[in-house]
């Protein structure tokens, strides 16, 4: 005990205090005394200082491969090594990384994936080669959009202090009141913003009526010397679009339809761009005439530059499309 407390004292003159524990002091001593002088640790059970072999490896990737979903954390209970052992042998022995599954509006077919390709190349040759103009193109479509705003997460966020209640926002109702709308829209803005009156829905009748001839009419007023000359209507493949009773009004307008793929709304100007900045914009409106005014402002208001990089990024997505063989292309953007 006296050489304990000698050699501590003398450890503690030399490097001062907190150097060393007198316990640490006193077992050092009791090590030598046994002719243990060897300062690597003694072999004991347990898992080895590290986890990370070749053998773990080989585990883990077998066990990726039989389910590319399964977490770190189940890895390491199978394999007995620690979360972070499993996280390094993942990231950088195996060069992999977790990310969620891609969403995609619709399971498409070898012939509908070619059909958007053939569409893609037949339109980009027609207005690379000056035979379109994208200042000749009128595009839309219909969409509903409903009268109450709701927030984002992000956007419903509010600082309180601790004895607040917690905001909250009621969830989108089953029935809740919502208004359809068909917007189109050109290079230089907005062309057409109809509402359809409750309990209306869309039939070529009323698509050539009530939509189509509106539009020839604001056509006649923007472009008073070409009118529909050159001009190119693009729309989806619903129904009321498709209907001879359409195709055959357009034809006597001198309208040509440009074609569109099916299930492609990442090729829709209306669909990628305008109708989610939009909605995103709208705030809540007691009727259906308060809505609509606030469409059209809201779409006035966007510069007319908004518009024409809309429509180059058209173009670009076209191209897109054709480089993964057709298919589903955000995941590149």
């Amino acid at each position: 005990v006296l050489a304990a407390i000698q050699i501590h004292d003398e450890l503690t003159t030399a490097y001062g205090q907190g150097v060393v524990s007198y316990c640490t002091v006193t077992r050092w001593i009791q090590r030598f005394s046994n002719e243990q002088e060897s300062l690597e640790d003694n072999p004991r059970s347990g898992r080895p200082i590290t986890a990370i072999t070749q053998q773990n490896t080989d585990a883990v990737k077998d066990l990726v491969n039989d389910d590319p979903h399964i977490s770190i954390d189940y890895i390491a209970a199978i394999l007995d090594i620690s979360h972070g052992s499993v996280d390094a042998i993942l990231k950088q022995h195996l060069g992999l990384r977790k990310i969620t599954s891609k969403w995609v509006p619709h399971k498409l077919t070898q012939e509908q994936r070619q059909r958007r390709i053939d569409i893609c190349i037949e339109n980009l040759q027609k207005l690379e080669s000056g035979i379109w103009r994208l200042c000749d193109i009128v595009t839309g479509d219909e969409t509903w959009i409903y009268h109450r705003k709701i927030k984002s997460k992000e956007q419903s966020k509010a600082w309180v202090t601790k004895d607040e209640s917690l905001p909250t926002q009621v969830r989108r109702q089953q029935f809740e009141k919502k208004t359809m709308f068909v917007i189109f829209l050109m290079t230089n803005g907005p062309l057409l913003v109809h509402e359809l009156p409750s309990g209306t829905s869309i039939n070529a009748i009323y698509y050539r009526d009530e939509c189509l001839k509106t539009l020839v009419k604001n056509l006649h007023k923007k472009r008073p010397l070409s009118t529909t000359n050159g001009i190119k209507l693009h729309h989806d493949n619903a129904r009321p679009h498709m209907n001879n009773i359409v195709l055959n009004y357009l034809q006597e307008e001198k309208v040509k339809v440009m074609a569109h793929p099916p299930y492609s709304l990442d090729l829709a100007p209306s669909g990628f761009w305008l109708f989610n900045c939009l909605k995103r914009n709208l705030d809540t409106y007691s009727d259906a005439t308060s809505l609509a005014t606030a469409i059209t402002k809201e779409l006035n208001s966007i510069p007319i530059h908004e518009y024409q990089k809309t429509f180059q990024k058209w173009i670009e997505r076209m191209k897109l499309c054709i480089e993964p063989h057709g298919d589903y292309f955000e995941h590149l953007l």
